[in-house]
């Protein structure tokens, strides 16, 4: 076989690596990063679907019922009467109110 013929085999196969050469290639810390930069992928996308959370005070009401006078209703002072609040990480990454 020639010098160009030997190459030529050389670099096929070396692309023809399996997910196992991969992991060992990038062993358990490389990836726990990558695992750790897909979940937070998702969470961004997460955010970005619903970027909204029933608020835990009222739980989504809107209104809280009077302790002693049950018939009587306020608006909920956590989400003013909406029932929704933002999620914590939409307030930190999307900079919204």
């Amino acid at each position: 076989m020639t010098a160009a013929g030997q190459a030529a085999n050389q670099a096929t196969d070396s692309n023809t690596g399996t997910a196992a050469d991969v992991l060992t290639a990038i062993g358990p810390t490389g990836m726990l990063v990558l695992l750790l930069m897909a979940a937070f992928a998702l969470y961004v996308v997460s955010l970005s679907l619903h970027p909204n959370a029933k608020c835990g005070r009222c739980k989504g009401a809107g209104r809280h019922h009077g302790s002693i006078f049950s018939y009587a209703q306020r608006p909920c002072s956590s989400c003013k009467g909406r029932g929704i609040q933002p999620r914590f990480g939409r307030r930190i990454f999307f900079k919204q109110q």
